[in-house]
Parts: structure tokens; C-alpha cells; sequence
């Protein structure tokens, strides 16, 4: 058997793909917008439903093997992939108790917000704790008393394993995004724990990523026994699909957000970056864009209101992303903009500016530049010098960087690295398959 399903259960998307172990390549690909999102919530909360989500996953796979783009029969193993950070509470039974309260969510910022970072044990978890991040929410949670007896905490693409095969278990890659994991020991931080008041009976099981989780159990029209793995964090997935497994390249993403990516051998602390564990070994160094692309977004918001307001012009996105574009590349002047309209992880209450507007550059050309190069040199900013030289490449991801060639020629500037457009569309679902693929032997 060489086929891999992989799911990737995306926060706005859900992928499915079906990968050949022995061509390394997608054979067929299929996806539906994540329309699970709950609504009316209060303002700061960002749910899911997970039983939603969970039909989408079954449908897309059910569809998927129906597509006859390969043989069924030839199916050995599902992956999984998903979106890193949140907590869904389990019954016994594995049934959802809770919504997926996503990586969005903002209840904890109070919480966060009062933890005094020099006391935080970062050098063992990774990272600092941010809103959002399923330690901090398990503690709002247990606080509230809304952690039921008897319950599990699970990110999604756990869960929806869980349900595929019966056993509910984590790996180190999503254990790790909830910000209370000792990565060296690959156990739950008791320090960590402790502090913030989290129930130890409500943390899973940590198995190693990829693993075997378990038999499939669920009728999707498999003839042959299939292995269900245990899942991988979106971000570690989505560089091996891009990068591969080896350890010569830096990954950029420029989409609604910003991240940078880049693998190191040893266990190691940056201010700007945060550790996360690769699955095989290693470690992934990120860092982390909150505004990323959505600065130039609300850029073309300002121009369209402007064209509204002063001329009645309605132009398409398409038609005014490429007049940004061109007069960008067209400018010899830019302006210097701070593109951290968000605020950072670290420092949530900074903001950005627009300097050295002078009589000669304030125009649409040399703010349009400006930005671009703002958003690119936030993400590059955080890379350590002094590991530049260990890589040959940066690839690049994300449809802000994908339709912007100003911005990949700012990224190969400011790194001094050759940059080249990822290959793959489904990178973390394709990472996840390849992961998989490797861990049984497939290739």
C-alpha cells in the first residue's frame, strides 16, 4: 500500500488530499471552505463546531476516494494536519463537550496579560503565553469551572483522529502550541500546569508525531486495513510541504498573516521567535507577523473609500491590487512604514507609522512600496543574523507574496538569499502526507 489520505483542517479551509509514497506527489486534491464558525459570540470569543467540522472531514474523504484517481485498495494510511493553538473538550466517549475555541479567541488576554514574562519558563515551553493559546484557554476554562469531570482537551485534528480510530492522544507538535509543553522532555511543564491552575486529568496523552494512533474504524469505503496517524501542527506541516525534510531552507508565508520559518538542530531561545518541536527530530524557529499581508489590504480599503468618496469609482480588487502593484514597482522612492497595525506578540499595543514623508514621496508609488516593504521586513527583521548562512534558499508562500513580485524581490534582498515560489498549494496537508509516507516506510 503507498497512498496517503491527509486531512488539513485549516481555520477559513479543509483540505483533503491523496499523496503516492512512491512519486512524492498529490494525485488528487479536494477542499471546501471551513464554514463551522459560530456565531453570535461575544465580542473577543472565536468558536468552531466541531461536529461540523468533523462531517466536513468525512465528506471530503468519502469524496476523495470516490474520485477515482486511485485505487482504493492501495490506501495504507490517513494523516492529519490542522489548525494549531485551540482546545476542544472530549467526553469519554469522544464526543465534543465544547466548540473549538480557535487560536482567535481573545478570552484569555486578561490572563495573559498579567503574567509576568521574566518568570514565564519560555526556555523550556518554547514561548510565552499568548491569547488563544490552549493553556491559557484551559485555564480561563478550569477558573470558570467549565472544564467538565472526565474530559480531554484535544486540538481539532486530534479530535477528528480520535473519532477515526477510537483513541484520543496528541503529539508534541500541537502539545507544544498550547504554550505549557517542556519541549526537552516532551511532557507537560508541571511548573506550567501548576501555575495557571489546569487540571493534569484533562491534558492527553503526548505520542510521538506521525505515530500510529490507531486502526481506522469508520466505513469510507476502504477494503484494506488503514493506519490513522497521529497529527502534526499546521505550521510544521506546511514546511516539510513546502521545504521537504531537509534543513537547508527558510520558509516565508505573506497571506492574511506573516510567518517565518526555519529549522535548527539544537533547542535554542530567540526574543523574536518562538521554538516548536519538528516531528523526527528538531526544532522549527518561528516568528510570527500579526498584521502580515492585512496591512496591504487596508491599504486598497483606504484607495477604494478614496475612489468612492472623490470620483465614484467601484474598481474590482483584481483591478486595484494590480495598480498598487505596478505603481509600486514603478516608484524609485518609498516610504518607510511600520506595518505592525496589530500590534506584535510580545508588545500587543505598539502600532505602525509612516515616516520621512517629504515634498517629493507622498504618493500612491512610494506609500504602495512602503508597505511592501514594511510587511516584509517585519518577518526577516526576526531572523538571526548569524543563521542566514545556513541556508541556501527562502521559499515563499501566501497569495500576498505569490501576486507581488516587489515583495519576493524584497525578501531575497533583505536576506541576501535567492527566493523562489513554493511549489505546493496544499502545503501543510501535502507536509503531513510526506511526513506520514516517510514514518511508514512508504517512499
Amino acid at each position: 500500500m503507498n497512498i496517503v489520505l491527509s486531512l488539513d483542517i485549516g481555520t477559513s479551509k479543509i483540505a483533503a488530499i491523496a499523496f503516492d509514497g512512491d512519486s512524492q506527489k498529490s494525485i488528487a486534491v479536494v477542499g471546501e471552505a471551513n464554514a463551522a464558525t459560530v456565531g453570535g459570540l461575544p465580542p473577543g470569543t472565536h468558536e468552531q463546531d466541531p461536529e461540523e467540522i468533523y462531517e466536513t472531514c468525512l465528506r471530503l474523504l468519502r469524496t476523495l476516494i470516490a474520485s477515482g484517481g486511485f485505487d482504493p485498495a492501495q490506501v495504507g494510511t490517513i494523516a492529519l494536519s490542522g489548525q494549531m493553538h485551540g482546545v476542544v473538550l472530549v467526553d469519554a466517549a469522544l464526543d465534543p463537550v465544547t466548540n473549538l475555541i480557535t487560536w482567535c479567541d481573545q478570552r484569555a488576554s486578561t490572563l495573559t496579560g498579567s503574567i509576568e514574562k521574566s518568570t514565564w519558563p519560555a526556555g523550556r515551553t518554547g514561548c510565552f503565553l499568548h491569547p488563544g493559546y490552549g493553556g491559557a484557554t484551559l485555564a480561563v476554562l478550569a477558573k470558570g469551572g467549565a472544564i467538565p469531570p472526565g474530559a480531554t482537551a484535544l486540538a481539532i485534528a486530534d479530535h477528528v483522529a480520535a473519532r477515526l480510530c477510537g483513541i484520543a492522544a496528541t503529539g508534541p507538535t500541537h502539545a507544544a502550541s498550547w504554550g505549557i509543553m517542556d519541549l526537552a522532555g516532551g511532557r507537560w511543564d508541571p511548573e506550567a500546569i501548576d501555575r495557571l491552575g489546569i487540571p493534569p486529568s484533562v491534558l492527553p496523552e503526548i505520542r510521538p508525531d506521525l505515530g500510529e494512533l490507531g486502526r481506522l474504524r469508520v466505513e469510507l469505503g476502504l477494503p484494506g486495513e488503514v493506519t490513522v496517524r497521529v497529527p502534526v501542527g499546521d505550521n510544521q506541516a506546511s514546511f516539510i510541504g513546502t521545504c521537504g525534510l531537509g534543513n537547508d531552507a527558510l520558509l516565508l508565508n505573506l497571506g492574511t498573516g506573516g510567518q517565518v520559518s526555519f529549522p535548527s538542530a539544537e533547542l535554542s531561545r530567540h526574543a523574536d521567535l518562538e521554538t516548536r518541536p519538528m516531528p523526527f527530530g528538531g526544532y522549527l524557529l518561528v516568528g510570527s507577523s500579526l498584521c502580515g499581508g492585512r496591512a496591504y489590504a487596508l491599504l486598497e480599503g483606504f484607495f477604494r473609500q478614496t475612489l468612492r468618496d472623490f470620483a465614484g469609482l467601484e474598481p474590482t480588487d483584481d483591478e486595484l491590487y494590480a495598480s498598487m502593484n505596478r505603481v509600486a514597482a514603478d516608484s524609485g522612492i518609498e516610504l518607510e512604514v511600520d506595518t505592525r497595525l496589530a500590534g506584535t506578540r510580545m508588545t500587543p499595543s505598539v502600532r505602525g507609522s509612516i515616516e520621512g514623508i517629504d515634498i517629493g514621496n507622498l504618493n500612491p508609488g512610494s506609500l504602495c512600496r512602503g508597505f511592501i516593504h514594511g510587511m516584509v521586513r517585519e518577518l526577516t527583521d526576526m531572523v538571526p543574523r548569524e543563521a542566514i548562512g545556513k541556508f541556501r534558499t527562502v521559499l515563499v508562500s501566501g497569495n500576498a507574496i505569490r501576486r507581488n513580485s516587489l515583495a519576493r524581490d524584497f525578501v531575497s534582498r533583505e536576506l541576501g538569499l535567492a527566493c523562489a515560489l513554493a511549489e505546493n498549494r496544499e502545503e501543510a496537508a501535502t507536509g503531513a502526507a510526506l511526513a506520514a509516507a516517510w514514518a511508514a516506510n512508504l517512499r
